[in-house]
């Protein structure tokens, strides 16, 4: 097995050495620095290297070997596992296509969320208190779980606390929350082409949709404002960092000409932030640009593993904190709390921000896939996106390429399913990068869009 040099890169953190050191392994092995079978500096020999204690390195070693990213063996060293080892896992349950259409988290054979998940299940197996993990919590979660989900928001600079925190079931199951305590007849203002979960939610709840206009830097601030005009509605929906389906990632220039119109027109805010982790360096989000008005919502599916169905909602003041709980009560009663302690002890350990690194990692991998095979039909993405919007051109219907890549067994994202305004869908797709089990099967994906993308359009026929 190779010798590897390796010299960790720490970055600054207020948690422990050890700590540290293990998010930079895993950093590594997730950026191909350590390949698999690559053998470890010793205890001893990375100690003098970092100039810390042989404990130190023991302890991060035991956690790194803990986490899955390593093995040991008496006599011979510490290796980097081999992380694709083990069964293909997909999560689509039809393998007979190659599914381009929903927003998954790209997990790959040997996936690191997998393995630090499958850890934590049997750690969480051997615990004297197990039975307390067994039952009902409070609804809108423990000290502990809010105290996580606002240092989880803060990572993307949302200003959270733990007391204006609450922990749901996932991103969707927040919206319902904060769409049932805000909205009201007067409906809910979201930008024309939008996530179909609030679209779904709105209509669950029997709020009529005031859509927004979009274009290449996100929701239009005039377009906003003539809305406000139109309708009665004062509570707007949007996502500004990797929003969904376009992937636009709003500048801070028009974030806060934004905030401007929502102050002018009392209007109080939704933003989704649940892709958000996975943009490095986004502008501050709106909840810290406007505190006083934004409801921010926050998610671990998207960012570290689907099976995490935990979400965070942060409120702007302590005055809904009551009708929240009740909301929750009354749609989910209780989460679980066997996943809540799990995203806990992730985001406080430091699991959850090196699994988002690996996250962003393959989504860049894949996009730069992307742009290789699709170089010569334009699109909208950025490289942290697990997706792709695609304009099609005047000539060609979107909706004919869906229908052509289905015949080939590959499925596409039409526009209509993210269309606020009914019967008035763009020309586009969007194309999942993420949902294909593996960079090969994304390859064969794509390359089918490419060829029906270059082919002549079929002549439509004519009713006799």
């Amino acid at each position: 097995m190779p010798q590897s040099n390796w010299k960790p890169r720490l970055k600054r953190s207020e948690g422990p050495l050890y700590g540290a050191l293990v998010d930079a392994l895993a950093a590594d092995i997730s950026a191909g620095r350590l390949r698999a079978g690559d053998r470890l500096p010793t205890h001893r020999e990375l100690a003098s290297t970092l100039g810390t204690s042989l404990g130190t390195v023991t302890r991060a070693y035991a956690e790194a070997e803990r986490r899955g990213l390593i093995w040991s063996q008496v006599g011979n060293g510490t290796f980097v596992r081999n992380l694709r080892e083990g069964d293909r896992y997909t999560p689509q349950l039809d393998r007979t296509r190659i599914d381009l259409g929903p927003t998954a988290v790209p997990i790959v054979p040997g996936d690191l969320g997998h393995l630090a998940f499958a850890a934590a299940l049997q750690r969480l197996g051997e615990r004297a208190d197990l039975s307390a993990l067994s039952g009902y919590q409070a609804h809108a979660g423990t000290e502990a779980q809010r105290a996580a989900g606002a240092r989880w928001l803060e990572l993307s600079g949302v200003p959270a606390t733990s007391d204006n925190v609450i922990v749901s079931c996932g991103a969707q199951h927040a919206t319902l929350m904060a769409l049932s305590l805000l909205a009201n007849p007067g409906g809910l203002l979201v930008e024309d082409v939008t996530y179909p979960g609030v679209l779904a939610a709105a209509e669950w709840l029997r709020l009529p949709t005031h859509p927004v206009a979009l274009d290449a830097e996100g929701l239009v601030p005039e377009a906003l404002a003539e809305a406000c005009r139109r309708s009665p509605a004062r509570v707007l929906y949007c996502t500004p960092t990797n929003h969904n389906p376009t992937t636009v990632v709003m500048p801070l220039k028009r974030r806060q000409a934004l905030v401007e119109v929502c102050r002018k027109f009392d209007v109080t805010v939704i933003e989704n932030g649940a892709l958000a982790p996975l943009v490095a360096k986004a502008p501050p989000p709106l909840a810290a640009l406007a505190p006083e008005r934004t409801y921010h919502l926050g998610s671990l599916s998207k960012a570290v593993l689907p099976a995490l169905r935990v979400g965070y909602l942060r409120m702007p003041d302590l005055a809904s904190r009551q009708t929240l709980e009740h909301a929750a009560a009354a749609t989910v009663w209780s989460g679980s709390p066997l996943l809540n302690e799990l995203a806990t002890q992730w985001v406080t350990d430091g699991t959850a921000e090196s699994l988002r690194d690996a996250r962003r990692a393959e989504a860049t991998a894949r996009q730069a896939l992307a742009s290789k095979v699709l170089k010569e039909h334009p699109y909208v993405a950025h490289p942290g996106a697990y997706f792709l919007w695609m304009p099609i051109p005047e000539h060609r219907r979107a909706t004919e390429l869906v229908e052509a890549a289905a015949a080939r067994d590959v499925l596409l994202g039409p526009a209509h399913l993210f269309a606020a305004r009914p019967g008035q869908a763009p020309n586009a797709l969007r194309v999942s990068l993420a949902a294909a089990g593996s960079r090969e099967e994304l390859e064969r994906g794509l390359k089918t869009l490419a060829e029906l993308l270059g082919s002549t359009a079929p002549t439509p026929r004519r009713l006799a």
